[in-house]
């Protein structure tokens, strides 16, 4: 955990200065050079829950109560016992128990009104624990990539419900707390993994992408805090070397178009770091590996996502720029 609280200092300090304005078009570079001092460390054993048939069985005691409840008397609230059984399958990587089990479970439960306000605020603390989002994350591809996925997953959808309750349950110190724990995981995570056959869905960056929406379109959360996120998974994306092929840059480019139409500071920052990532190439010697190839063909997929968005999506001046340099020795 040595880089991990290494990281997040080094982040908290960027934030603060981007906060104050100390900082704005180097922030992308700073937060390239936090990423480039870590070595991701060979896989180490992931403990992997127990108890997904027992999980099971309790799911289907809720549904067979709420199936029985077909005009909605009653709210058949989630037992608090029952919710750290059901949160511990979100590791596992057996699709019935994490997938089509606990998360479509605590997923309608958020939606439909199954869970108390402390229950909601409760579940959003545990989706942003260390041990929760970031396990193993700086190690090489390995297992515990599904708790963090399907981490996110869940926030994005707690952080929605939030946004359209009535009564909010993520106080002003959780969202904080939250913005600077999904900085680091933008900027740290490296499995780019989709679905994998017997296993299901990893898609943490689908993920990733999805709570980024619910976070940009926070109005109390400032635009440097949007800006600060932004940066993060831009300086990961410039530098990762495995393909992403399942749907995910798609996202990741919605996601920021969104926010780029809100405020003209979003689209000049965005430019500017396409403009960083041409200088990546140019300045740095092409050294013919495959770890090198996949980065420049990860840069023009996100490039040329940009252009299927159309020109009523895309601010002028980023469509000309990636119109006149979408290939990579333009």
């Amino acid at each position: 955990m040595q880089y991990l609280a290494e990281i997040k200092s080094k982040l908290a300090e960027l934030r603060d200065k981007s906060q104050k304005g100390l900082i704005f078009e180097s922030l992308g570079e700073l937060m390239t050079a936090i990423k480039d001092d870590v070595s991701y460390e060979k896989a180490s054993p992931v403990i992997l829950p127990d108890g997904g048939a027992e999980a099971l069985e309790v799911i289907e005691s809720y549904q067979e109560q709420w199936s029985h409840d077909k005009e909605g008397l009653h709210r058949h609230v989630i037992a608090d016992e029952d919710l750290p059984l059901l949160l511990n399958q979100l590791a596992s990587p057996q699709p019935k128990y994490r997938d089509t089990g606990a998360f479509f479970f605590l997923g309608g439960a958020v939606q439909n009104g199954h869970l108390t306000t402390d229950q909601m605020s409760w579940l959003t603390s545990e989706m942003v624990r260390d041990d929760q989002l970031f396990a193993h994350l700086l190690e090489s591809q390995n297992q515990a990539a599904y708790q963090r996925s399907y981490s996110l997953a869940l926030l994005a959808l707690l952080l929605n419900e939030n946004r359209i309750a009535e009564k909010p349950f993520v106080s002003k110190k959780l969202l904080d707390h939250i913005v600077d724990q999904v900085a680091l995981i933008a900027l740290m995570e490296a499995d780019t993994r989709g679905f994998v056959d017997q296993k299901g869905w990893v898609h943490i960056f689908t993920h990733l992408s999805n709570v980024l929406n619910e976070l940009f379109h926070i109005n109390t959360l400032s635009r440097a805090d949007k800006i600060f996120l932004m940066a993060a998974l831009m300086a990961n994306f410039r530098s990762l070397s495995t393909p992403l092929t399942m749907g995910e840059v798609t996202r990741i480019i919605t996601t920021f178009m969104d926010l780029i139409k809100r405020h003209d500071i979003y689209a000049e920052y965005f430019l500017t770091n396409l403009k960083l990532w041409r200088k990546d190439i140019v300045n740095e010697p092409f050294v013919q590996t495959r770890q090198r190839w996949q980065q420049m063909y990860n840069r023009m997929q996100f490039f040329h996502e940009i252009i299927v968005c159309g020109e009523k999506e895309v601010p002028a001046a980023i469509m000309s720029y990636v119109l006149t340099t979408k290939n990579y020795l333009s």
